[in-house]
């Protein structure tokens, strides 16, 4: 009996098998998806999703979504459940866009950092210091972060966008035109009517025939 269980005793523990994937399943899953998106494009007849422009911004617009999953990824070998991702990256676009309109690029990258840290210390104080569910308080962040900056922006963004009024410049000139206040002249337009006939000085027939020696009116 003593013989059988110390023989159970020195068997070694059986191999685990490792959770990584070798370079040749890598290889063979990058071209399966390239022959499936090859086949797409021929079915479809798109032939600009294969294109150069088109994965550039499949790129672009594919860091910002890497980036939060990287941040989920720590937050979870953290021991949180980090589902207020998207509340932390509307905390940091937000600020960092108002930041980078008032002080410049550098400035706003630094704001939205720390709108974002920010955020995401909220979640780590209501999660780990008082106990709140990780669900109900990554929810909570986003549903704030959404409204808070929604309403932010129409306090600050709208009045930048409105046109200002610019007063209207004379041609050839950089200052608006002024505009004087006519003054009667009563005495200038009776001579006129008594030299020329004429109820208007600005007609064609007063101009022609107005001349230095017609000031004196007839009696």
């Amino acid at each position: 009996m003593s013989a059988t269980v110390t023989a159970e005793k020195a068997t070694p523990p059986a191999p685990t098998r490792s959770r990584r994937m070798s370079l040749p399943r890598v290889l063979l899953l990058l071209s399966g998806a390239l022959l499936a998106l090859c086949a797409v494009r021929v079915i479809t007849g798109a032939d600009n999703i294969t294109g150069s422009s088109q994965i550039a911004a499949a790129l672009s617009l594919a860091v910002p979504i890497g980036l939060a999953g990287l941040g989920g990824l720590w937050a979870e070998r953290a021991g949180v459940v980090n589902i207020g991702l998207e509340g932390m990256m509307i905390l940091g676009t937000f600020f960092g866009a108002w930041a980078g309109y008032q002080w410049g690029p550098w400035t706003g990258v630094l704001v939205g950092v720390l709108a974002g840290a920010l955020g995401g210390l909220v979640h780590a104080v209501a999660t780990v210091s008082f106990g709140v569910d990780h669900i109900i308080s990554g929810v909570a962040i986003n549903i704030l972060a959404l409204g808070a900056t929604s309403y932010l922006a129409k306090r600050w963004f709208e009045p930048l966008a409105q046109p200002r009024r610019q007063p209207q410049a004379v041609p050839g000139r950089g200052r608006p035109p002024v505009v004087h206040r006519a003054r009667p002249l009563r005495r200038a337009e009776g001579r006129w009517r008594a030299t020329t006939g004429s109820s208007s000085p600005t007609s064609p027939a007063s101009s022609a025939a107005w001349s230095p020696t017609s000031r004196r009116s007839p009696r």
